[in-house]
């Protein structure tokens, strides 16, 4: 099985059994919307095994779609925008690269701040999509044990290194045909969104 098959089993049994965590962007003053209430399978032994989330999916390398710069020369290439074939979720796949003279050690601000998410430290929970056509910005899923359905176990940087990661989102509705990308620490990244395949 490739990690694109498995994470493609996994948007499928996410999506079914998690609440989409799609809310409105107009009100930023207030606290975020408590996640507790997200259903979760009620028989462990059900559970599959989470599948391994330290590379991206097939990220059609070469191709560019978007590119912003963060702080300490961090470089975000986004690569990939997918829609799942069942029109629940949305991929995207990109690059992180130090494009800087040191080691890059700032990883966990990537990670956002919902202490809620398991293992978020090291990944890109943080990470968000925002169409701003219908004022509605959507938070990377999770899996059945509270983890986040994006790129896990990443590490310093150091100089020239580049690795790939991903983040997997809910849908937006299919006449959305653009939403900004938001990674803490870079400035926002507009990206196409295609029809499902």
């Amino acid at each position: 099985m490739t990690v694109r098959t498995i994470l493609r089993a996994a948007a499928v049994l996410g999506a079914s059994s998690l609440a989409l965590t799609a809310c409105t962007t107009s009100d930023n003053s207030g606290p975020r919307a408590d996640r507790s209430s997200e259903s979760r399978p009620s028989d462990p032994a059900s559970e599959s095994p989470a599948p391994d989330r330290t590379a991206a999916p097939d990220d059609n390398s070469g191709r560019v779609l978007a590119q912003v710069t963060g702080r300490d020369s961090i470089v975000l290439t986004i690569t990939g925008v997918e829609r799942a074939a069942s029109g629940k979720s949305v991929t995207v796949s990109a690059t992180l690269k130090n494009s800087g003279t040191k080691g890059f050690f700032g990883i966990s601000a990537y990670g956002g701040t919902d202490a809620s998410i398991k293992g978020r430290m090291h990944s890109l929970a943080g990470a968000t999509l925002t169409d701003t056509a219908h004022n509605m910005r959507y938070y990377v899923l999770r899996d059945t044990a509270g983890g986040c359905l994006c790129s896990t176990a990443l590490r310093a940087l150091k100089s020239g290194e580049t690795v790939p990661v991903f983040a997997q989102f809910p849908a937006p509705p299919a006449s959305v045909r653009s939403v900004d990308f938001q990674l803490p620490t870079f400035p926002n990244a507009t990206i196409p969104l295609g029809a499902a395949r």
